[in-house]
């Protein structure tokens, strides 16, 4: 009879030391959640890109590896590179505990732009049915788009575009307003007056071009800058 009571006693002490025990172990450090980090970059990112009225935004944060294991933090900071890109890494610290991460971020902005209405061939003036618009995204490598089909009316295409490719300004031409050989007005003119006479192009020439100029009654040769009513003008 003892021995069953002393029995009992030592799986009494055994149940409390298991009940006792987690008790007394410490709680597992808290983790920093990763959609918290990914919320952070793009609450940075966002007032950066309100900037752009026009654009359909959109702001794609990479997933970040469920194995990369952060302490908790109560102030992350981010840092973004000085200029918005099409790809950029955002950067994620924590002051203390100290540990950073970064994270790749995405970027698109569409906008109506003006693109080919159909297969475009090089060295051609372009026509209101030439061209239409179409969405394209400002952060592909785009530089100089266009949003008014107007801007490229008129122009010269320098390079062949496929159907629905943006018409960029980079890729047009003014036409040639004065040619090789045609006799233009020459307005000539000083601080106290101004001189028109006729002068013979001697080169081709767009609206803002310097071309040579010769006076056909003197032979004398001038620089002269091409103007938008198809003369010429020098200034002394």
């Amino acid at each position: 009879m003892a021995r069953r009571r002393l029995l009992s006693g030592a799986l009494s002490i055994g149940f409390a030391a298991l009940v006792l025990a987690p008790c007394g172990m410490a709680a597992p450090p808290r983790r920093e959640d990763p959609a918290a980090i990914r919320e952070a970059i793009e609450a940075t990112l966002r007032p950066r890109l309100d900037t752009l009225k026009s654009a359909d935004v959109e702001i794609a944060v990479d997933t970040i590896d469920p194995r990369l294991q952060f302490p908790d933090c109560p102030g992350l900071t981010v840092t973004l590179p000085p200029q918005n890109a099409a790809t950029m890494s955002a950067k994620v610290a924590c002051p203390s505990p100290a540990w950073s991460l970064y994270v790749p971020v995405h970027l698109h902005a569409w906008v109506e732009a003006v693109v080919a209405a159909a297969n475009l061939s090089p060295n051609r003036a372009l026509s209101p049915r030439d061209v239409t618009l179409g969405r394209i995204d400002m952060f592909a490598g785009q530089n100089g788009i266009l949003t008014d089909p107007r801007q490229a009316e008129g122009k010269i295409l320098r390079a062949g575009l496929q159907m629905g490719a943006p018409i960029l300004s980079p890729l047009l031409d003014l036409p040639i307003t004065v040619h090789r050989g045609q006799r233009v007005v020459m307005t000539l003119t000083d601080p106290v007056m101004t001189i028109k006479t006729t002068g013979l192009a001697l080169e081709d020439g767009r609206v803002g071009d310097n071309i040579e100029v010769q006076n056909p009654e003197s032979r004398k040769t001038f620089r002269a800058t091409v103007a938008s009513d198809g003369g010429v003008e020098l200034k002394f």
